[in-house]
């Protein structure tokens, strides 16, 4: 058996019980909080290279999961005594301290009106935990709302010489405890040529892009579910994700020719309809000649990676 995958395959279990017993109520899961037992990882991997027998390294990476998952909710602060702590810093990196409690609302609304000289545009968005969706189009040029119990966003609009940018930021907020999570629903307007460049930590993701103009588009995720469309209303279109324990779905035109590049490590690929052209590189058969071309480059580690071809 691979050293990796008893490594990939005991953090990966792990994780998956500590958010098990979140969702029952037996304790209270963040990623902050988890992030202090990183010397766990050293352990498991230690384990994973000793020169002993399958079994044995089995039982041993299950001994320090077990004692992994005990450590934290030994550690971790039951859920009705949390709260969620802001850490803020100015422009003088004075440091302030304030408490927000989670049962605080927020509702949250931006739009820009569309100028028609815009012909191209940019999407930046640095966000963390939540649920983005793209509800549709718009006549303005953006409309977004942000509702939940999470962080709040600032938006900022620069356009110039026919371009537009668009930065959509999280608050610089440390959220500690547990984050109900926002839902933040976007509508864009179908007139420019779009880029977007998404850094969306652990978040639910779903654009469906298909009436949309897309040139480029790159999402960098943590633990993330993926769903994209893109539709044929441009030539070319270069897609770029880098995720990690991630699932993602990517359906485009079943006409349009298709290139892959990358790596998935111990993920499951569903690519029907793609030639494997060497490691890591499938295309579609009529790549070459298409009139339509999507490439698509992944780094992903412990997901599920899929292209469906859509008529």
């Amino acid at each position: 058996m691979k050293h990796s995958n008893i490594f990939w395959g005991t953090l990966l279990v792990s994780v998956g019980f500590l958010l098990l017993f979140d969702r029952l109520g037996m304790l209270s899961f963040d990623w902050w909080a988890f992030g202090k037992l990183w010397p766990f990882l050293i352990i498991l991997w230690g384990v994973s290279i000793l020169p002993v027998q399958g079994i044995i390294k089995i039982i041993l990476a299950l001994v320090v999961a077990a004692g992994s998952i005990f450590m934290y909710s030994q550690n971790a602060e039951p859920r009705e005594h949390r709260k969620n702590y802001s850490f803020h810093f100015d422009d003088e990196d004075e440091y302030n301290d304030t408490t927000t409690y989670r049962d605080e609302r927020i509702d949250q609304s931006f739009n820009e009106p569309y100028n028609p000289e815009i012909t191209k545009a940019r999407l930046e968005m640095d966000a963390g935990a939540g649920s983005f969706v793209l509800q549709g189009s718009t006549g303005e040029l953006i409309f977004a709302e942000n509702k939940g119990f999470g962080n709040q966003f600032n938006f900022k609009v620069e356009a110039m010489d026919g371009e537009a940018k668009i930065l959509v930021k999280q608050q610089s907020d440390i959220k500690l405890g547990k984050n109900q999570g926002n839902k933040f629903n976007l509508m864009l307007n179908t007139q420019p040529v779009w880029e977007f460049d998404f850094d969306i930590g652990a978040a639910e993701f779903d654009f469906d892009l298909s009436n949309h103009k897309v040139s480029k588009l790159d999402i960098d995720g943590g633990a993330a579910s993926i769903e994209l469309k893109i539709g044929e209303l441009i030539p070319e279109t270069d897609i770029s994700i880098d995720a990690g324990a991630s699932s993602i779905e990517i359906r485009i035109p079943a006409e349009a020719g298709c290139r892959i590049l990358g790596t998935t490590v111990l993920s499951s690929r569903n690519l029907d309809g793609f030639d494997k052209i060497d490691k890591g590189h499938y295309e579609t058969a009529n790549f070459a000649n298409a009139t339509q071309k999507i490439r698509i480059r992944v780094d992903a580690a412990v997901s599920s990676f899929s292209v469906i071809r859509e008529e």
